[in-house]
């Protein structure tokens, strides 16, 4: 049972850190009224949010690994390094939207890709 937890745990924090990092332009006024709703919005800033992206597509590429772990497949790992830095070169470096939206939607698809195929893996399946 502890492989059907890790795999889901996995396949949800992929798809989290793509559908945050999909919404990167919106994320703005999103982390903005967080914060300011738990008392910190004199914290928001460039910096902070900038932080924020990525810690949020780290958490996709977090969630890649573990599913890595059980299918041994490295495309999914490297197509999402490059889409996340997509994302955050779009988002930071670049502030082109058309990077931001190609890596987002490369995010996306790869994570169900990549659940797709762990659900596939025969080596990977729970033995009940």
């Amino acid at each position: 049972m502890k492989s059907l937890k890790n795999t889901a745990v996995a396949g949800g924090g992929s798809v989290t850190g793509s559908l945050f990092s999909a919404f990167c332009p919106a994320c703005v006024p999103v982390i903005g009224s967080f914060l300011t709703a738990i008392g910190l919005g004199a914290l928001v800033n460039f910096k902070l949010l900038s932080v924020l992206t990525a810690l949020f597509l780290l958490i996709g590429l977090t969630g890649l690994f573990l599913n890595f772990r059980h299918h041994r497949k490295w495309c999914f790992i490297v197509i999402g390094v490059l889409a996340s830095g997509a994302v955050y070169a779009g988002r930071y470096v670049a502030e082109s939207k058309l990077l931001i939206y190609s890596g987002a939607v490369m995010l996306i698809g790869n994570a169900v890709f990549d659940y797709r195929t762990l659900k596939a893996c025969k080596k990977c399946a729970v033995k009940r």
